[in-house]
C-alpha cells in the first residue's frame, strides 16, 4: 500500500510541474512572446530605439549584445503595440556558428528541417526547429552574417 501511494505522489508531482510550469519563451530567459516594449526594455537593461527608415517604427536594435558569454553582433526586435513582441533576429559572427547550431541541437534535438542551396550565386543553408513553443531559423549565407530567427510558433503540436 506505501509504495502506491508514492507511485501517485510522484505521478501528481510530475502532472503538477507539467502544468504549472511555463517553458522559457523567446530564446533570451525571461522574455515571452507579446510583452511590451517598456517590459523588455527593463528586462535587457536598455534602452530600445527604432531602426530608421521603418515605415511601422516596430523594429529595434541592440549592438553589441551578449548572449550568455556569445558575442552577438546586433539583436533585432519586433515588438508592435498591438501585439507586442513578435520577432527575434540575432546576427552572430561566423566564428561561433558551430557552437550556436550545437547548443540548438543539444536543446531540442536534431532540427525539423534543413536545407542547402549551393548552386546560385548567393549559397546559403537554413536549418529550422519546432520547440512547440517558438521556430527557430538559422541561416548561414554568403554575403550575410550567420543569422538565428525566433518566432512565436502558430500551430499547437498536440494539435495534430
Amino acid at each position: 500500500m506505501n509504495k502506491k501511494l508514492k507511485y501517485i505522489f510522484v505521478i501528481s508531482l510530475f502532472i503538477l510541474i507539467q502544468t504549472i510550469s511555463k517553458p522559457a519563451f523567446a530564446c533570451v530567459k525571461g522574455l515571452s512572446w507579446g510583452m511590451e516594449l517598456s517590459k523588455v526594455e527593463s528586462h535587457l537593461g536598455t534602452t530600445l530605439k527604432p531602426i530608421e527608415n521603418q515605415k511601422n517604427n516596430d523594429l529595434f536594435e541592440i549592438k553589441e549584445y551578449r548572449m550568455s558569454k556569445l558575442p552577438v553582433n546586433s539583436l533585432k526586435l519586433r515588438i508592435t503595440e498591438e501585439q507586442g513582441l513578435k520577432q527575434l533576429v540575432y546576427e552572430i559572427s561566423y566564428d561561433n556558428m558551430i557552437e550556436v547550431l550545437a547548443g540548438l541541437r543539444n536543446r531540442y534535438g536534431s532540427p525539423v528541417g534543413t536545407t542547402a542551396d549551393i548552386e546560385e550565386d548567393n549559397p546559403h543553408q537554413q536549418w529550422i526547429w519546432h520547440t512547440g513553443e517558438d521556430i527557430i531559423t538559422a541561416v548561414k549565407s554568403q554575403d550575410k552574417p550567420f543569422i538565428l530567427f525566433y518566432r512565436p510558433s502558430l500551430l499547437d503540436p498536440t494539435f495534430l
